[in-house]
Parts: C-alpha cells; sequence; structure tokens
C-alpha cells in the first residue's frame, strides 16, 4: 500500500485502527477478537516490511500457504473476512481476492437435548444463579454472548417476554419467550437490582464473561451424566428444535431465534422432521 492511505496512523498504530473500524462498524467483541488474532499471523508472515506496506501479492502469498496447509475451512474462511476489511474499510482498496480454493466444509451435526437432559444438566448445576442461567439460555433460546447481557429492564414477567438486544452489525433487537416456571426464580435472582443492572453479574458485579458460563454448564454437564459432547449453544439449538418438534411455525422460530436469513431455521427444521 502506498502512503495515500485513508488513515495515515495505520503505519505507526495499526491494531489501533484496526480495532476502532472495527468498533464503528459494530463487531461483536469475539469477532474483534478473531479478526485481530488473522490480521496479527497476516503481518507475521510479510515480516520484516511493516504492516502498511502490504501488499496484493503478499495476500495472494498468504492466502495460498494458509490453503496448503491442514487449517479447517472456517479459520480460512475467517482469515479472509478479517484481510477483506483490513483491505476495504482500511486501506480504502477494492479486495483484489475474488474466488479461492477452500478445503470443503464439514457439515456438523449440532448435539441436541432433550427436555429431560436440560433439566439434568440444571439440576446439576452448582448453584441457583447457575441453574436459572442454563434454563433461561434453552427457555428463550439465546446465544451466550446475549445471556450475560441480560438486563433486568429487559424482562417482562407479566407477559414472560425477553428482549434481547441486537449484537454486531446489521443485526437488530428482538423479543423472544421463557417459561413462565422460571417466574419465581427470576424474581429471586432480580432481588434488590435495579433496572439497569445485568441480571447475571459477576462476582464482582460486573458483566459476566461468555467463557465463565461456559465452564459452569461443563461442570454440571459432566456432574449430569448426560452423555453427550454438548455446549452452552446447545441448548439454542435444542430451544429451536423442541419448538418446531411441538408444531410451531418456521417465520415464528426465526423471530424468536433472531435469524436474518430463513434458511438458518429451516435447519433445524429439517432436523426436527426430516421428511422435510
Amino acid at each position: 500500500m502506498d502512503a495515500s492511505l485513508p488513515f495515515p496512523q495505520f503505519a505507526s498504530k495499526p491494531y489501533e485502527v484496526i480495532e476502532e473500524r472495527l468498533n464503528i462498524r459494530k463487531y461483536r467483541d469475539q469477532t474483534i477478537k478473531a479478526y485481530l488474532g488473522q490480521l496479527r499471523n497476516f503481518f507475521f508472515f510479510i515480516l520484516p516490511r511493516d504492516p502498511h506496506e502490504a501488499s496484493n501479492r503478499d495476500l495472494e502469498d498468504y492466502l495460498r500457504q494458509l490453503n496448503t496447509t491442514k487449517k479447517s475451512r472456517s479459520t480460512i474462511d475467517q482469515a479472509i473476512n478479517a484481510l477483506r476489511f483490513l483491505w476495504v474499510e482500511v486501506f480504502g482498496q477494492k479486495f483484489p481476492i475474488s474466488e479461492l480454493e477452500r478445503p470443503q466444509k464439514k457439515e456438523r451435526t449440532p448435539v441436541l437435548l432433550t427436555l429431560e437432559e436440560v433439566r439434568r444438566v440444571a439440576l446439576s448445576a452448582e448453584n441457583l444463579k447457575h441453574r436459572l442461567m442454563i434454563e433461561m439460555a434453552y427457555s428463550a433460546g439465546l446465544r451466550v454472548s446475549e445471556l450475560v447481557v441480560v438486563l433486568v429492564k429487559d424482562i417482562n414477567l407479566k407477559t414472560n417476554n425477553l428482549f434481547v438486544k441486537g449484537q454486531g452489525e446489521r443485526r437488530k433487537g428482538r423479543t423472544t419467550i421463557f417459561s413462565r416456571s422460571l417466574s419465581d426464580a427470576i424474581l429471586r435472582q432480580i432481588g434488590k437490582k435495579e433496572p439497569g443492572d445485568y441480571l447475571f453479574p459477576s462476582e464482582r458485579g460486573g458483566k459476566l464473561t461468555t467463557r465463565a458460563f461456559a465452564k459452569y454448564f461443563k461442570a454440571a454437564l459432566e456432574i449430569s451424566g448426560v452423555g453427550k459432547n454438548a455446549t452452552p449453544h446447545s441448548l439454542r439449538h435444542s430451544f429451536a428444535a423442541f419448538l418446531l418438534q411441538h408444531g410451531a411455525k418456521v417465520p415464528t422460530v426465526q423471530n424468536l431465534m433472531g435469524h436474518s436469513r430463513r434458511e438458518s431455521t429451516n435447519f433445524y427444521a429439517k432436523m426436527a422432521n426430516p421428511e422435510i
């Protein structure tokens, strides 16, 4: 790249500029961290030249090198997306790579839990807070990143609805449901919290990390004896499959899940009814 970069400060502070642009575009924290990691690998590849000296030839060589390693399809896709952001949003240039042969993407079937298995896992949680988090993630179909930022004011106990704030670029907020059976536990969890407080704060009172919840879930799963390789995201998968298995319409589930594309919800419909 030449000296006419849209952001001259990139030459001295590349990571700061990239992170600022990602935040302006409202990328999620996890995506920002992943993109910075991918670009750090690329900048290491072009050493001893500096990041602002990266060229289209460097890009081609790097992607060719990635493709000859045993990197997964998802890793290569993420690297391409990060590099495209660098070229377009930071360098102000057209991304020069249109097609690249990539490893065939492996189809992975989500691990689903039955209602009884979810109950067993929840009852095996270390304490009532962790139990309610597991039940809420399943009952409302939440991503872990959504669960940890639920505020007291997002909950409507009269209608058993939960407002889920939009996260990331082009993602809108949505209203989902939760089981009426959780009302008493939610009231206890709210306690004396203010409307703007986190429903599930960390021990220090701030935002709980997604990694912390993953740890709680893993411990409960192991104690429960449910012999499945489930993850916290399995709760969300299972929510969608359960609704579709019990007659919910695809558009309804799409709205509750916050899917932007119907195809994402149809995937669960096919799992619930293989004949579709």
